[in-house]
């Protein structure tokens, strides 16, 4: 089993083909440990870019998990049994990540040196009050006993939503040459879309909104 390396090998060791994938040959399927260099676009061979196709995602996973699950190497040593446990957990997590385009979005703002969710957690100057009207509409709504109302309601916050989306992807590619404010304002875009999805969630609960609509995007 090749020794962990710093740099991202772009043939194998063993049989000298070309890499698809660092974690992994296609050819001879020897397993490598994941590069630290190697981020989640490097361990699915996906370019980095907020607009991914999530059909080459879907492939591009499937493709790695066979070669690399457990059940795989079961009559291997025992350390490739255990790094074939730990890639897996890597390209599963890799793969959760780079489908939500939430998560995705976080994630490209941390590798561009942008905060956290954990160390940035407000959202932009505005939102709290319009989050506020939006329930002061849900609460009339409940006292007038009015579900059209209510869904006026859900294609307003979806409409919110679908707009901070669309920011959210416009500005993700542009992150590495982004200023501290403006990965900071990213952030906050970001943190927006959990008020969103909230209402929406509310609201979809709501027996007073159940017109058989039962998506919440």
């Amino acid at each position: 089993m090749p020794d962990e390396t710093p740099t991202i090998p772009a043939k194998c060791l063993r049989c000298k083909a070309d890499l698809a994938t660092p974690i992994v040959c296609e050819g001879c399927r020897t397993l490598y440990p994941a590069p630290q260099t190697a981020d989640y676009f490097d361990l699915l061979n996906l370019e980095r870019t907020y607009a991914i196709d999530e059909g080459k995602l879907t492939a591009a996973f499937r493709a790695i998990t066979r070669n690399i699950h457990p059940d795989r190497v079961s009559s291997q040593p025992e350390e490739v049994r255990v790094l074939a446990t730990r890639l897996s957990a890597n390209i599963n997590q890799a793969y959760t990540v780079l489908k939500d385009p939430i998560r995705r979005a976080g994630y490209m703002l941390e590798l561009a040196g942008g905060p956290s969710a954990a160390k940035a957690r407000d959202v932009p100057g505005n939102l709290l009050a319009e989050v506020m009207a939006m329930r002061e509409r849900i609460e009339d709504a409940h006292a007038r006993q009015d579900p059209a109302e209510l869904a006026n309601v859900r294609t307003t916050v979806r409409a919110r939503r679908a707009e901070t989306l669309a920011i959210i992807a416009q500005r993700a590619d542009q992150l590495t040459d982004a200023d501290e404010s403006e990965k900071t304002e990213f952030r906050r875009l970001i943190n927006s879309v959990k008020y969103f999805d909230n209402i929406l969630a509310e609201v979809h609960a709501d027996p007073l909104a159940d017109d058989g609509d039962h998506n919440l995007d």
